[in-house]
């Protein structure tokens, strides 16, 4: 059987579920969020890496030489 306190306690619950579909419908769309984001950062190409011929270390395969201190090839 229902009782008072379980009524009040449903129509409290029914208060809650009405303003909480309320909040969420003034929420824009999601299309409309991800236009107006910032636009990412475009990312640096990747490259693989290939050993240096002279000293072994890897590097971009499109670099003269590793930057190492005592390596032959110049930067």
């Amino acid at each position: 059987m229902l009782s008072t306190p379980k009524i009040l306690l449903m129509i409290l619950l029914g208060f809650v579920v009405w303003y909480a579909i309320r909040w969420f419908d003034r929420l824009p769309p999601r299309a409309v969020r991800q236009r107006d984001a910032p636009a990412p950062q475009p990312q640096a190409a990747i490259e693989d890496l290939v050993a240096c011929r002279s000293c072994g270390a890897y590097v971009v395969a499109s670099a003269r030489g590793c930057g190492k201190t005592g390596c032959p090839q110049p930067l």
